[in-house]
């Protein structure tokens, strides 16, 4: 494993697989697009994961997540300054505390491929008002959810998915 930063990003990089985690550090703000692939030393890595608290307590406003990422760690964005998020249909899984406390967080879109959400993953999120899902309704009732806290102190009373809304 090699830890090396590229282009304003941290990773984490696995010789083994080609691939690439994003990981914390501190001074992440403004706009980020997390890159599909790095190079590092003519090697291209895949980005595949961001990991547990990666922006966690930064003055991030908004993020770009490439399709190739297919698991967000827990912590990943807490209390950041996210204001919206797209997350991809790659993403099988959001885990606990991932968006937790990201108060100006407004809108969130979930790709239709997640199947699970762990708990607290927007608990006060004050702020959101939006809640997106790719999928239908009957998709979205059968993720898995990890307790029924992970939308606690949200304002949003609905899903909208892609064949009408579902209350929550």
């Amino acid at each position: 494993m090699i830890g090396e930063i590229i282009n304003g990003i941290n990773y984490r990089l696995d010789e083994e697989t080609l691939t690439a985690e994003v990981i914390h550090m501190d001074g992440y703000k403004g706009d980020i697009i997390i890159p599909e692939t790095v190079v590092h030393e003519s090697v291209s890595y895949r980005v595949t994961s961001i990991e547990e608290n990666a922006f966690a307590y930064s003055d991030l406003k908004s993020i770009v997540i490439p399709d190739t990422v297919t698991y967000i760690d827990g912590g990943a964005f807490e209390e950041s300054h996210l204001t919206s998020v797209v997350i991809p249909d790659s993403v099988t899984m959001i885990s606990s505390h991932t968006f937790e406390s990201c108060e100006n967080l407004l809108s969130i879109v979930i790709g239709k491929g997640v199947t699970d959400i762990f708990y607290e993953v927007f608990a006060g999120c004050r702020a959101l008002a939006s809640i997106t899902y790719n999928g239908t309704m009957e998709q979205w009732e059968q993720i898995a959810f990890a307790g029924d806290d992970w939308n606690e102190g949200v304002p949003a009373k609905v899903v909208h998915c892609t064949d009408g809304d579902v209350e929550i």
